[in-house]
């Protein structure tokens, strides 16, 4: 079990914590930008088919091999990443730089995929390794604040990008986004090893074990955000094939953004104020609206459920992930935690495809529902067997705020 932080330990003075602060915005940034491609990634097919002639029936498979890559990517940080200077993985984006320029450019499929797989990798390995270094200190803080960053970065890059290919063309646009693991490397190199010092300096050393509320959060955040993207992968074709129009689903999208933007500012907080297993039950209810609500011609309420899956998921995710980092001081674990957001965006999209395939489409509202069941379970399982957990004096998963490692009322 983790040991409760002294409240005499010696803190850092003004100084160290502005140097740890800079360093923990610069990580946050190298996160953000590490996971920004699923967010912009319908701008960035459309000018990939405009540049090389991609056939639209590719994007997907381009798609799963980007993701697959950022998970095996972040996985390789999981288990190899205590090992290396924190120098190798601002040096590792630099493939993603060199992928990204040569994208446009690819003469085949086999080759677009390969450089979209080692772009992947790459980004998998700063998201990791970044996420790990920011939510040391201040879990909730740093995954809601990264959250809303990498929605501001997206709506920017989005809206900047069809401009920039209408002027200078689309391989010129799409030679643009190689900035963003460039900007990573940049932000990472920024944080340097002082600043892994200095976050860890504040906690006891990495305990042997982790508890099991812990592994059973770090479960939570993997199901939920694979029933998130089971549901947003196939919410638009849902919508369409019920006679929605595209700007309705458009506007839709725009609102569910902002809606998740708000939410983020919402629970970036680290006190805690509804228990885990009620916020698992009311979230999973809004991620599987759009299942639920999505019938011909209304789009008032598929807009409504779509608003209402951004809300949820996000409050959950960051929720998740947050206590998940708070339930051990084991450095390689919150990289584990930082994983699952790479294998849930995933593992999602394969699922609800599978089933489609092999069942049909009534087998998605199925397939999300029994995701978000696991959500729930694992909620209350970590709920139960954080009784007594060390965070500090009070149960980390009731009430209370989770600050520098330790529990306060």
């Amino acid at each position: 079990m983790p040991e409760a932080v002294s409240s005499s330990a010696p803190m850092p003075g003004p100084a160290r914590r502005a140097s740890l602060a800079v360093a923990e915005s610069a990580a946050m940034l190298a996160a953000a930008l590490g996971c920004l491609q699923p967010a912009i990634d319908p701008v960035f097919l459309t000018l990939l088919s405009s540049a090389s002639g991609v056939p639209m029936a590719a994007h997907g498979l381009i798609v799963a091999t980007t993701q697959a890559g950022a998970a095996l990517g972040s996985l390789g940080i999981w288990r190899f990443g205590h090992r290396l200077s924190a120098r190798v993985v601002p040096g590792v984006a630099s493939l993603a730089v060199l992928a990204s320029l040569l994208t446009p450019a690819a003469g085949s499929l086999a080759l677009l995929l390969a450089l979209r797989g080692l772009y992947g990798a790459a980004m998998g390995m700063v998201f990791a390794h970044a996420m790990a270094r920011c939510a040391a200190r201040r879990p909730s803080s740093a995954y809601a604040g990264m959250f809303l960053l990498q929605l501001l970065l997206a709506t920017l890059v989005s809206a900047a990008l069809p401009a920039l290919a209408e002027a200078r063309g689309p391989a010129a646009a799409l030679a643009v986004l190689a900035l963003a693991p460039a900007l990573a490397a940049s932000a990472l190199l920024a944080c340097g090893d002082d600043h892994a010092r200095g976050a860890m300096a504040q906690l006891p050393r990495a305990m042997e074990r982790v508890p099991a509320a812990g592994w059973a959060l770090a479960g939570a955040t993997f199901a939920v955000i694979t029933a998130t993207m089971l549901v947003w992968s196939f919410s638009g074709a849902l919508a369409a094939a019920a006679g929605i129009g595209e700007r309705t689903i458009g506007q839709a999208v725009a609102l569910g953004s902002l809606a998740g933007a708000i939410t983020a500012i919402a629970v970036m907080r680290e006190r805690i104020v509804v228990p885990l297993p009620l916020t698992a039950l009311i979230g999973a209810g809004l991620i599987a609206s759009p299942l639920i609500m999505t019938t011909p011609g209304a789009g008032l309420a598929f807009t409504a459920a779509i608003i209402a899956l951004n809300i949820g998921s996000t409050a959950l995710i960051v929720r998740c992930s947050a206590l998940a980092t708070a339930a051990s001081h084991d450095s390689r674990f919150r990289t584990f935690v930082a994983c699952t957001h790479s294998m849930g965006m995933i593992a999602g999209p394969l699922i609800g495809s599978a089933l489609i395939a092999g069942i049909g489409r009534g087998a998605l509202f199925a397939g999300a529902i029994g995701i978000l069941a696991c959500v729930i379970a694992a909620a209350a399982t970590a709920s139960r067997l954080s009784t007594g957990l060390a965070f500090g004096h009070e149960n980390v998963l009731s009430t209370g705020s989770i600050k520098n490692g330790r529990q306060t009322a």
